[in-house]
Formats: C-alpha cells, structure tokens, sequence
C-alpha cells in the first residue's frame, strides 16, 4: 500500500512548479514571451491588410473587365437582332441583375424584350406532380400541334407554355391563363398576352443553391423518367429546353454549369438540341448568350468555359442590312 507520504511529497511538487512558472512568467520570461505574441499579431495585421488590398484590386479589375466586355459587346451585337420580340424567361432564383444586364444587352443588339416571365418553383416541384399531370391533359386539348399520344406531362406543360410565349391566339390565351392559375400557379407572368419570336431562358449561377434546382438526369423519352419522392423533377427543365429551341426564330438557355445539378450542366448532359451557354454571372456568358441568339437553332451547341463546352464564343452574326428604298429608273 503507498504511503501517504508519497502523495504528499507529489503533491509539493505540483505546487512548487506552479509557484516557478509564475515567478519565471512574471519576472526574466515576461518580456520574450510578450514580445514575440505581439510581433506575430502585428506580422498577421499586415499581412491581412495586404490580402484585403489585393483582393480589392482583383475587385476592381473584374469591375472594369466586365464593364469593357459590355462596353465593347454592345457594338459588336449592334443590329443583329434588329426588331426581334424577345422573351426572357427566368425562374424563382435568377438574380435580378443577370435578366437586367441580358435586356440592355438584347437592347443594344436593336431586340425587344416584350416579355419578361417567371417560372415558379411549382414547375418542378415533386409534391406537385400529381396536379401538373392533370394540368396537362387539359393543357393538351388547347395546342396549336397536338401532341403525342404517349407524350410526359413535362413535354406537354412546356409545349403550352412556348406556345403561350410564342402565340397570341385565343388558344394561346387559354393555356396562359391555365400555366398561371393564381391557386397553383406554374408561371407568372409579367404583362399582357403578347407574341414572340425568339427565347432566352436565364437560370442561376453555380453558386446559387435553390431547392428548385434541377438534378441530372440521362435524356428523357417521350415517356418521362421516374423521378424520387421529394427532388425536382428535371425532365420539367429539360422538356422545357427542347421546345424552346423549337420558337420561331431562336432560344438560348444560359444559367451555371460548374456543379452536375446546375440547369446548363443537365441541359447539356442530357444532349438536349438547345443552344446553351455557361456563366451566367459574368459579362462574357450575358455577352455569349445574346451573341447566341441570332444563329442558334434546334441543334446542340454549347458555349463557354464550364464542362461540356464546345466553344468559348458563338460566332459573331453580321448586323441585318438596312433595307435601301428603290430607286426609280429615269427616263
């Protein structure tokens, strides 16, 4: 059995290296210790002071870039899409300011943007596929092109609604109303029934999470591809794809690509035939998208620097001629 004495003695000893080490701190060793934590503080000041002006500066360069690129881009696309009625079609988290730079650029190019919509969260959402499946039986009885008889419901709600874009007859009219019946409404939109020719579809960035975002998925048949309980259903945003790429003069889908559940990544892994363009939230991909516009069509083009990009710019299409008046032969 150990003697209490041995407790004793360890436990002076505890106290003896404590009573030192306070001596030592207060007395020789104060002014190192002190000397060297207050230079390390003063060496992380600046050396945060100097990061905080380089970033500020990487700041302010990308600021003046992309203010050159708009600057320049606008007269590059000067008149190439001259009296062209535009739609922009957006969804619950497309920044404000990416749709605001697409319509003075569109702007520049001689478009109008005659519509400006937004496509809710309910598009998408899976608690709502069993209304948007009976939405679509009676959606498909009002089209200008009758569809399949084994067509998705995603194909259908998304022919309605390029129609609904596209078209003003009283058709149209009826499957606009439906698409944003205000008690469950798929989309809203911002002005009267008006016709359009072409479509630019504006997703999120990369870095924007939403819970609407799409998930990847392989290339739907005409049959849709079953979709989990309680994630979006992506063939809703790839139908959506196809048949804007079918709008009487052009559409172009441009949104984020760097993550695989980004809406230009899926649109793109599912081979869509759309015109896509990555980078959204840059100058350049606003710049490539209505650059896009003029010459895009219903096969797969991609442009950008995100994964599955052929391209880094579309070509540049010439300006429409202004129409010169006859002149009268003289006699």
């Amino acid at each position: 059995m150990v003697d209490f004495r041995y407790h004793l003695v360890s436990l002076i000893s505890v106290f003896i290296a404590l009573a030192l080490g306070v001596v030592l701190g207060a007395g020789p060793l104060q002014t190192p210790i002190a000397s060297g934590l207050t230079g390390q503080v003063a060496t992380l000041r600046e050396e945060q002071a100097a990061i905080s002006a380089q970033v500020e500066t990487a700041r302010n360069d990308i600021a003046q870039r992309n203010e050159w690129i708009t600057a320049n881009t606008s007269q590059l696309v000067e008149g190439t899409l001259q009296d062209v009625n535009v739609a922009i079609v957006s969804f619950e988290d497309t920044r404000a300011e990416d749709v605001d730079a697409a319509t003075a650029l569109l702007t520049s190019a001689g478009a109008k943007v005659n519509q400006k919509l937004t496509v809710t969260s309910a598009w998408t959402q899976a608690q709502m596929s069993q209304y948007r499946s009976s939405l679509s039986s009676a959606i498909g009885t009002h089209l200008a092109t009758k569809p399949a008889d084994d067509a998705s419901a995603a194909a259908i709600l998304a022919q309605g609604l390029v129609e609904a874009i596209t078209r003003d007859d009283a058709e149209a009219k009826v499957v606009r109303e439906m698409l944003s019946d205000e008690s469950n409404s798929l989309v809203t939109f911002g002005q009267e029934p008006v016709k359009s020719e072409a479509v630019l579809i504006v997703g999120a960035p990369s870095e924007t999470p939403a819970a609407s975002t799409p998930t990847p998925t392989p290339t739907p048949s005409a049959e849709a591809t079953p979709t989990p309980v309680g994630e979006p259903d992506p063939n809703m945003w790839l139908e959506l794809a196809r048949f804007a790429a079918q709008a009487p003069k052009s559409a172009v889908v441009v949104g984020g690509a760097k993550q695989a559940d980004d809406l230009v990544a899926i649109v793109r892994a599912a081979q869509i035939p759309v015109t896509t363009v990555d980078s959204v939230d840059t100058s350049m991909g606003i710049a490539s998208a209505v650059m896009a516009l003029p010459s895009a069509d219903a096969t797969q083009r991609a442009y950008g620097f995100a994964g599955g990009a052929s391209d880094v710019l579309p070509p540049l299409v010439k300006p429409n001629p202004t129409a010169q008046p006859e002149e009268t032969p003289s006699e």
